[in-house]
């Protein structure tokens, strides 16, 4: 599984990280050039040319510290202010109480710093299990790691508008690939 996997993402080499959303659990991340889409509802929206989607437990680091991780989505944001009260970026689905969550706050703000000193992928690492870690400018990584014995989706990857099936990781491996 550790060969497809890095393989597969191999694509992502010296790509741009640039941006994320989020439905419930769910985490979007965009890689590559940016594609402004429509979504059902109409409204225009800018996704990237690779989409990763993540549903298992993740971590974005800095050298030594954690910048946002999955652990972040179930607490309250640090401040609550009209900046991030209002919101209305790049595909993120806040709250009901317009909040958002810490996880939702630390990543508008990484990726606010992205705009000024952007970041590339430079490597892909992965293991066994499923695990990923992609490596990114300024000592920046970004790490996936199934974190249960489930055989539920853990995270796919493809490439947005095109019609090729989704590279699918699952508890049991790679599932048949999937549009």
């Amino acid at each position: 599984m550790k060969k497809q996997i890095e393989e597969t993402l191999q694509c992502l080499i010296g790509q741009s990280f640039w941006g994320s959303g989020r439905v419930a659990n769910l985490l979007t991340f965009q890689f590559g050039p940016r594609q402004v889409r429509t979504d059902h509802h109409g409204k225009s929206h800018q996704v990237g040319t690779y989409a990763l989607h993540v549903q298992c437990a993740w971590r974005l680091t800095k050298a030594q510290r954690i910048l946002a991780a999955s652990g972040d989505l179930g607490w309250e944001p640090k401040e609550v202010n009209e900046e991030t009260r209002n919101y209305e970026g790049e595909g993120y689905s806040w709250p009901k109480n317009n909040r958002g969550t810490r996880l939702d706050e630390q990543l508008v703000s990484f990726f606010r710093q992205c705009e000024q000193t952007p970041l590339f992928v430079q490597a892909i690492q992965a293991d066994d299990l499923g695990g990923l870690t992609i490596e990114l400018s300024s000592q920046h990584l970004l790490t996936v790691f199934p974190d249960d014995s489930f055989d539920e989706e853990y995270w796919r990857f493809f490439q947005v508008g095109v019609n090729l099936p989704h590279f699918v990781v699952i508890g049991q491996g790679i599932d048949d690939q999937e549009e």
